[in-house]
């Protein structure tokens, strides 16, 4: 397969292959804590945790997540932090964060009272950064926070995680990402690691193209033709007018998504799972849109453009200013056009209509733009004025008032494809053209030069332009793309469009059903079973609605009906006769007014030459629970025979009486509509200007309950993550101090803690066990208690919290000898917060010392007492203790010789041969060497003037493990010479 031989390259290998922004709010904790249970540390991600934090708390994230990883837990604190891979990073409290260049920089909340959405802010910087090396992951939290920025981050070809609404405490975030049908994964925290980490090592996602490599010929492709037409057999859609380049990062993407390795596998998979095809489908629009996108751009149309269209339309004599928002998704834009049309028209007091055609190839964004219903994250894009005049609020945020949405008509269009709009003023198309090839965008442009009217509009995207079409378009604004039409209309290509009009592509619209629909539409079987009964019964009856319109026939109709030609109608009138229709009419009018039956009968109608008698019956019935009314009309043929003077012609006195009946009849009813009105009017001044002193009071308590509600929600996040923050301290506490109590109750060591006020706050068992406290003192001044052991002692304890100063003492009490030991007890704030005692039990060791210095005086008292002079010497030499002969043979006290060295000093001991002593030399070097004894070292000592000649020999001083750490010596002198009577 080309697509996957084609040549790769990482990313650069010292930052991470991918960054992770990570949102979440009320009870976003237990998830974030699921979610790093799960991932591996070593995936070369990073990971950056945005929540909505209390300003007023100090936040224990660090803390609580460190628990559950073991990759770094940081806490942002200066701007320019480079990111480094496997760490992740929180977003600290009264901060927004963005990234640039793959540092993290913070700026300032806005005030309270100012909606902030730090999720949004921090995931549209992470789009804008890493384009497709962006992942965005939204947790559980309250409402609408994240949408923008998963937008943003799909937009520029990022990777979307949303929590499933099951596993969600709360599910307000998770489901408005869900809605906008932008989500790649939708998982319980404790499964996103591993799908997270089996996309990112995916082949086609974990090894990037070259940025400047060539597009991949895929209309060679038997499986991609193969793909192709099964795109376009499921959406109607050829994305063969796509770029090639788009199209293929996007399928990749897919593949990455469903793990499956080559792109015969993938179609496999999408033959086995047609929902796929779908979901290909929505990656390769691309659908994503905001309200006043790029507002500059919004701003020159509205202030240049917009009034300018006005003028024209009624320089011209047009009824209307038709715009058309081609490629509308989710129809943003197209309330954004219709919302600044209706304040253009506003502000020049226009007569005007406004009529907004928005079109799109996705059936379910049309679905969602039809309603009208907006996240409440729309409040950062939507100007606070536009927002209380265009929109209200709902529970699920914020909807496009009727009236704006009444402006704009949604319709399913394939711009390539379906005939275009005729006549219109404005063409908005922004970011549509730059996903196709150039050969249909000069074939789009030319539509769009055939629909406008000269000196009409074309706004589009910052990216694109109108190409070869410069002479047809005018640049106005060449910064934001905003294009005048010159009037030279080029029609679309031979054969490129079907022309129709474009009312008949609104037509094919689906239609809602109406609610005063004829109620008794029932199956065929019994539809065509009441016809038989009826028809035998009656010879015709007519159903007709209050607007005199045609619902339903029985009977034989033809008979008295006549269809018009030309534009049809079902008014039940211009269908029957000229005489029976003055007499329906009446009787409809009767009925109406006093809901009683009426009739007439023996009704002269002509037919050819001849004249029948028939009988008109009209009656009335309420067909449904909204109080629509229906009313039935029967017209039978009388089997009386006409005399002769009903054979001739109606006299034109007797035309007359009857125009008279019902001049008369049409007078009644107007002087009544008449009376009605006038009170009806004087009512609805009086209530209107009452509604309207309430309406202006309600407008203003809104406002403030608006703004009122987003802070209280928006503290109410804050509380609940500060609440799930200190609820897992709580949790780690009971378990740090159950460890504690353990440990208290398992240790021997006698500890008393007091606090400043030297009152007992708590003690271990064996404290109690050796002073005898009780449960009852705690709490109490310990000097209240007869403590000797401590009380005598308790004014150092002053030293002790004054200065810090760890103090010892030796205590007793009777026969038992104690270690008192006072230190300072050190708070969380590194502050002197008390003292802790601790009493050791020393009895058994000054036994042991006691017992120990008799041996030492005994052996000693040996020593010295022995003939031979002996030392004991360290491994350098250094005298340690000496006896009296060693005094006498040297010629030293005892405390001289305990400062000296054999091998230095006063002592200088040498060889026979005169070479000194040294550490690596001589009597102490060979015991230590050979950890044995030696039997025989003569040396040559000088003092006063003499020369002595004394033998050492010697045994080695072992240690626990063996190892030499000194040697006794025993010293015998063997001849003496004096220097001065040899010279």
């Amino acid at each position: 397969m080309l697509i996957g031989g084609r040549a790769r390259s990482r990313r650069d290998e010292h930052g991470p292959c991918y960054i992770v922004g990570i949102g979440a709010s009320a009870g976003g904790l237990e998830a974030l804590q699921s979610f790093f249970a799960s991932m591996p540390t070593d995936t070369g991600l990073a990971f950056i945790v945005v929540q909505h934090l209390s300003p007023d708390y100090k936040s224990l994230m660090v803390e609580l997540l460190s628990k559950y990883t073991d990759m770094a837990v940081l806490r942002v604190e200066d701007d320019g932090m480079a990111i480094e891979p496997n760490s992740v990073y929180l977003i600290p409290p009264k901060k927004n964060m963005i990234v640039v260049g793959g540092k993290l920089y913070l700026s300032e909340q806005p005030e309270r009272h100012a909606l902030n959405l730090p999720i949004d802010v921090f995931l549209r910087s992470l789009a804008e950064d890493q384009k497709e090396h962006a992942i965005a992951v939204i947790l559980s939290g309250t409402g609408s926070d994240g949408t923008r920025g998963v937008r943003a981050v799909k937009e520029e070809g990022g990777t979307i995680f949303v929590q499933d609404e099951a596993s969600a405490k709360f599910n307000g975030m998770p489901k408005s990402a869900i809605n906008t049908g932008l989500a790649d994964y939708i998982l319980p925290p404790e499964e996103m690691p591993a799908a997270l980490v089996n996309f990112i090592r995916h082949p086609f996602v974990a090894n990037p193209p070259h940025a400047g490599e060539e597009p991949l010929d895929y209309d060679a492709e038997d499986s991609f033709s193969r793909l192709f037409q099964l795109l376009q057999k499921k959406t109607k859609v050829d994305f063969t007018h796509y770029k090639p380049a788009t199209v293929i990062r996007r399928i990749e993407r897919r593949m990455g998504i469903v793990q499956v390795h080559s792109l015969d596998d993938y179609v496999a998979y999408i033959v086995k799972n047609p929902p796929e095809v779908l979901a290909l489908f929505k990656d390769l629009l691309i659908g994503v849109t905001k309200f006043f996108r790029e507002p500059d751009a919004w701003a020159v149309l509205r202030s240049q453009v917009m009034p300018q269209l006005f003028q024209d339309a009624k320089e011209e004599g047009r009824d209307a200013v038709r715009v058309w928002v081609a490629g509308c998704s989710t129809g943003e834009e197209a309330y954004t056009a219709a919302m600044l049309l209706q304040d253009c028209k506003e502000e020049l007091d226009s007569t005007l209509d406004i009529k907004v055609f928005a079109t799109d190839i996705d059936r379910s964004a049309l679905e969602i733009a039809g309603l009208g219903i907006y996240p409440e994250s729309i409040v950062a894009d939507v100007d606070v004025t536009f927002l209380s005049r265009f929109f209200e609020k709902r529970p699920n945020g914020y909807q496009v008032k009727r009236s704006v949405r009444e402006l704009v008509v949604f319709a399913l269009q394939n711009l390539v494809k379906d005939p275009p709009f005729t006549k219109v003023s404005l063409i908005c198309c922004r970011n549509l053209l730059i996903y196709l090839q150039p050969v249909v965008q000069k074939r789009v442009l030319s539509i769009f030069n055939y629909s406008l009217h000269p000196r009409g509009a074309l706004f589009l995207g910052i990216s694109e332009t109108v190409g070869d079409l410069e002479d047809a378009f005018r640049a106005l604004d060449s910064r934001n793309r905003v294009y005048q039409h010159t009037g030279k209309g080029v029609l679309p290509l031979k054969g490129s469009l079907a022309m129709m009009a474009a009312p008949d592509l609104a037509a094919r619209m689906p239609r809602q059903a109406s609610t005063d629909a004829w109620p008794h539409k029932r199956s065929e079987m019994h539809e065509k079973y009441y016809h038989e009964i009826i028809g035998k019964l009656v010879s015709t009856l007519l159903v007709v609605n209050e607007e005199r319109e045609l619902v339903q026939t029985f009977g034989n109709s033809k008979e008295f009906l006549e269809f018009p030609v030309g534009n049809v109608h079902l008014d039940l009138l211009g269908m029957l006769p000229r005489e029976l229709s003055l007499a329906v009419s009446s009787a409809l009018h009767n009925v109406r007014k006093e809901l009683k039956p009426c009739e007439y009968l023996g009704v002269r109608v002509k037919n050819g030459s001849e004249v029948r008698l028939v009988d008109v019956r009209v009656d009335w019935l309420q067909a449904n629970k909204a109080g629509g009314k229906y009313f039935l009309v029967l017209l039978a043929e009388t089997a009386r025979q006409p005399d002769e003077a009903s054979q001739r012609p109606l006299t034109t006195a007797e035309s007359d009486a009857l125009y008279a009946q019902r001049i008369q009849d049409l007078e009644q009813e107007v002087q009544f509509t008449r009376e009605n009105l006038q009170a009806t009017i004087e009512e609805l001044q009086t209530s209107n200007e009452e509604l309207q002193a309430s309406n202006e009071e309600l407008l203003a308590a809104n406002e403030e309950l608006q703004s009122t509600n987003e802070e209280l929600q928006s503290v109410n996040e804050e509380l609940n993550t500060v609440n799930a923050e200190y609820q897992a301290k709580n949790i780690e506490l009971t378990k740090v101090n159950m460890d504690l109590k353990n440990l208290m109750e398992s240790t021997e060591l006698a500890t008393l803690f007091l606090d400043k006020g030297l009152r007992i706050r708590r003690f271990t068992p064996a404290m109690a066990r050796t002073v005898n406290i009780l449960a009852q003192d705690v709490g109490r001044p310990v000097s209240d208690l007869a403590v000797p052991l401590i009380n005598l002692y308790l004014a150092e304890t002053h030293r002790v919290l004054a200065a810090g100063e760890v103090v010892e003492r030796q205590v007793e009490e009777g026969n038992r000898q104690f270690l008192l030991r006072m230190l300072p007890f050190i708070n969380e704030r590194n502050e002197i917060d008390g003292v802790v005692l601790t009493l050791l039990d020393v009895s058994a060791q000054k036994e042991v010392e006691r017992a120990l210095k008799n041996q030492i005086k005994i052996i000693e008292t040996i020593l010295e007492s022995s003939p031979a002079a002996q030392l004991m010497v360290d491994v350098e030499g250094n005298i340690t203790y000496a006896n009296k002969g060693a005094e006498d043979i040297l010629l030293l006290d005892k405390k001289a010789l305990l400062r000296s060295n054999l091998h230095s000093g006063r002592l200088s001991l040498t060889d026979l041969d005169g070479r000194p002593l040294m550490r690596d030399y001589g009597p102490v070097a060979s015991i230590v060497d050979t950890a044995a004894p030696l039997p025989k070292f003569v040396v040559r000592y000088m003092h006063d003037g003499m020369e002595y000649y004394i033998n050492i020999s010697g045994n080695p001083i072992l240690g626990e493990a063996g190892q030499v750490e000194g040697a006794v010596l025993k010293l015998m002198e063997i001849g003496r010479h004096s220097r001065t009577s040899a010279i």
